[in-house]
């Protein structure tokens, strides 16, 4: 389904990222991809620094499965 975030969505949008990283480092990295998608969901997480793709994974809510 378009429009839809998965975890292998995100993981694809936050390839180049470099861990720990920012709310605005996962963001550039999602904007950079071009993808509003990826954008829009960590829009909405906490601004943190994340020690890893796991925590991202934990503060973003995802449109497959309940939060």
């Amino acid at each position: 389904m378009a429009g839809t975030l998965t975890r292998d969505h995100l993981k694809d949008c936050l390839t180049d990222v470099h861990f720990p990283a920012s709310k605005d480092d996962l963001l550039d990295a999602a904007i950079r991809k071009g993808d509003p998608t990826a954008v829009q969901a960590l829009r909405a997480i906490p601004t943190t620094d994340y020690a890893s793709l796991h925590e991202v994974f934990g503060a973003v809510e995802f449109g497959d499965e309940p939060r």
